[in-house]
């Protein structure tokens, strides 16, 4: 069998077989070695159809690229990996059945990964239209295998009506915690991802601006948020409890880490608001009372909420055009949360 050697966090596989040389990075030393001996046997015997798993490493080599965020890009390639290799990986193309790809996407639908099938069954299908247009297969029997799979439910992430933000905001400023209360604060003000805010360090802030880096933004690309009034007087309360930490949000038992993911959504859950409220609500109920409102444009609206712009020449020219709308929106939106936290209720 040819060389299995150590490689940073996997194994490298080396097969030379009749003055042909063959190599490749494997996570564990068993799935080099089979890899090794797979490769070994087809070059023995002159075979040189392609696997679908070398069809599919070079498909990742050529897609991974174009996919705009880390995040995705990860998750892209660990659901071919851990879904569709193990079972089709050593298998050619040409030998592949449809019957084969429905069990595949089928298993994972049976085990209540209904969205995660749909996504792998467009991933097999981009693999084999690759290898399609490299001259390795003329036809495949990856197309619509959506149809065997029931429908992909959308989760829509809880969030309070917009007439239910008075008491959402009393309920949050009577949080005991202060950097809790504060982060749930700043989410409102803000309306950013969970993910956004709970990694912001100090140095993103500039005067009136903060400035979200782009990995740890959703499409990739850096977020400017305009400061309100009212959330720079959150973060100077903030300020003098971190510390030093370079964390807005520290956490508490490790102060030179920023808090938890669940964090402010378990904040939520003993404020009462289980099921009625989430992080990603606040940027729900911010939209709607935005778009309601009338006076702001629905483009800096969807800018603010940092959603992709289909048309990239349209994206450049309203990512400037739209900050000094924003810094007027942004104001008004935390007013008018104050406004709603100061309501007495009836």
């Amino acid at each position: 069998m040819g060389s299995i050697v150590r490689h940073k966090d996997g194994y490298r596989a080396h097969v030379y077989v009749k003055g042909q040389r063959d190599s490749k990075l494997c996570r564990t030393k068993r799935e080099a070695e089979n890899w090794a001996m797979r490769r070994e046997r087809e070059l023995e015997s002159g075979v040189s159809d392609l696997t679908f798993e070398a069809a599919a490493e070079r498909w990742l080599k050529w897609k991974l690229p174009q996919v705009e965020n880390a995040v995705n890009q990860r998750t892209m390639e660990q659901s071919i990996r851990d879904h569709v290799l193990p079972e089709l990986g050593h298998r050619k193309l040409t030998e592949i059945k449809r019957k084969d790809l429905i069990k595949v996407v089928t298993s994972l639908a049976e085990a209540g990964k209904v969205e995660t099938a749909h996504r792998v069954g467009q991933r097999i299908r981009a693999i084999f239209d690759h290898a399609i247009d490299h001259g390795d297969i003329e036809s495949h029997p990856a197309a619509g295998l959506s149809r065997v799979l029931p429908r992909a439910e959308h989760k829509h992430m809880a969030a309070v009506r917009p007439e239910e933000l008075p008491d959402l905001m009393r309920a949050i400023q009577s949080y005991p915690e202060p950097v809790t209360r504060s982060g749930l604060l700043l989410m409102a003000h803000t309306f950013v991802r969970t993910s956004e805010l709970i990694g912001a360090r100090w140095e993103e802030f500039r005067d009136d601006v903060w400035v979200i880096p782009g990995e740890r933004m959703k499409l990739g690309v850096p977020h400017v948020v305009p400061i309100s009034t009212h959330t720079r007087a959150i973060l100077d309360g903030l300020r003098p409890m971190t510390d030093e930490c370079p964390f807005v949000l520290p956490s508490r038992t490790v102060t030179t880490t920023c808090i938890s993911n669940n964090t402010l959504l378990f904040a939520l859950y003993r404020l009462g608001y289980r099921g009625r409220m989430t992080g990603h609500g606040f940027r729900s109920v911010a939209s709607t009372v935005l778009n309601e409102e009338g006076r702001w444009r629905k483009d800096a609206i969807e800018r603010q909420l940092a959603h992709k712009e289909t048309d990239e020449v349209r994206s450049a020219y309203h990512r400037a055009e739209y900050l000094d709308e924003r810094r007027l929106m942004m104001q008004w939106w935390s007013n008018h949360l104050a406004a709603s936290a100061s309501t007495i209720a009836r």
